[in-house]
């Protein structure tokens, strides 16, 4: 199975089961029975956030890696988007550095988000890029954890890696 037919299959995976487990009418704007900006049902998704995550390379050879993360979101009725820098190391034998930036955008299912992200940076000690996406889920009114697959590669070039990561994040 290709590198991209993989990521996919993750992707989606992680779309289906981020999404609530009943169901619930949204109404208009996207927040149960509200039809005004900032009211309403859900996790609080506009702001500033940090946290910690984990994870690794599932395919091909296996590596880990680790690090923390710190961000802003904008959220206009259910549509949130944001930026986020992303600080961590692969530990694969010898350790590399990761530093990334990374716009995102995505949607608010109340205490779900699922986003889309890309951005740039260093990977792996060397200039590259990051696409890919993930859900989080806010369990109380200030923390949230969350899953991500990231594709990342050299300019010019198919991405050549995924990382797969579970974190938890700070909202102030």
């Amino acid at each position: 199975m290709s590198f991209a037919l993989r990521m996919a299959a993750v992707l989606v995976a992680g779309i289906a089961l981020a999404g609530p487990a009943s169901a619930q009418d949204y109404g208009p704007y996207g927040v149960s029975g509200s039809t005004s900006l900032g009211s309403g049902y859900g996790f609080d998704w506009d702001g500033f956030y940090a946290g910690v995550y984990g994870g690794g390379v599932p395919f091909g050879t296996t590596s880990w890696n680790a690090g923390v993360f710190s961000g802003v979101n904008v959220a206009i009725d259910s549509a949130v988007v944001g930026v986020e820098a992303q600080l961590g190391a692969d530990i694969d034998g010898s350790t590399s550095i990761d530093a990334l930036v990374l716009g995102k955008g995505g949607v608010s299912l109340g205490d779900a988000l699922i986003y889309a992200t890309g951005g740039t940076g260093l990977i792996s000690g060397d200039f590259g890029y990051a696409l890919g996406g993930g859900a989080e889920y806010g369990f109380t009114d200030y923390m949230s954890v969350r899953g991500e697959v990231l594709g990342t590669g050299s300019w010019g070039s198919m991405p050549s890696d995924m990382r797969v990561t579970a974190g938890v994040a700070f909202h102030l």
